[in-house]
C-alpha cells in the first residue's frame, strides 16, 4: 500500500471533516467524543471518569 499526502486549505479540509462525521452513526460520534475527553484527561494528568456534577442549593426568603 503506498501512503500518499495531498496538501488542501483550510477550508476544503473543514467541508473534508463535516462529510466524513456525516457518514458516521450518532454512537460512533459519542464514542469518538468520550475518546477524546479521555485522551484530554490524561494529557492534563487528570482521572475523571463521567461528567462532572454540579449541584447547587438555593434559598428562598418568603415574605409574608
Amino acid at each position: 500500500m503506498e501512503k500518499t499526502i495531498k496538501i488542501v486549505d483550510m477550508a476544503e479540509a473543514d467541508q473534508r471533516d463535516i462529510e466524513y462525521w456525516k457518514t458516521k452513526t450518532p454512537e460512533e460520534r459519542l464514542d469518538m467524543v468520550q475518546y477524546l475527553r479521555e485522551e484530554y484527561y490524561k494529557f492534563k494528568n487528570e482521572d475523571r471518569k463521567g461528567f462532572q456534577r454540579v449541584c447547587r442549593v438555593l434559598e428562598q426568603e418568603y415574605n409574608k
